[in-house]
């Protein structure tokens, strides 16, 4: 019998930085990669749920970023 993937439910921004060890949503992608990349370094294996907090914060970076073109108009 197959297992079915666990379906993990997403976390909140507050809820996702903390899972990834920040405290703040970073300004942009790239930023956001380091940080991560700082807190989890390759030799240490990221979890599923962190992976989907990763999703939660760069939608919350491309939120940012959004919101600051949007104001340039």
């Amino acid at each position: 019998m197959r297992r079915r993937p666990m379906v993990l439910n997403s976390p909140d921004v507050a809820t996702a930085l903390d899972l990834l060890g920040l405290t703040v949503v970073p300004e942009d992608f790239e930023a956001l990669a380091c940080q991560v990349a700082w807190t989890h370094p390759a030799a240490e294996a990221i979890s599923d749920a962190q992976s989907l907090a990763y999703r939660v914060v760069w939608e919350a970076v491309e939120k940012r970023i959004e919101s600051r073109k949007g104001g340039d108009l």
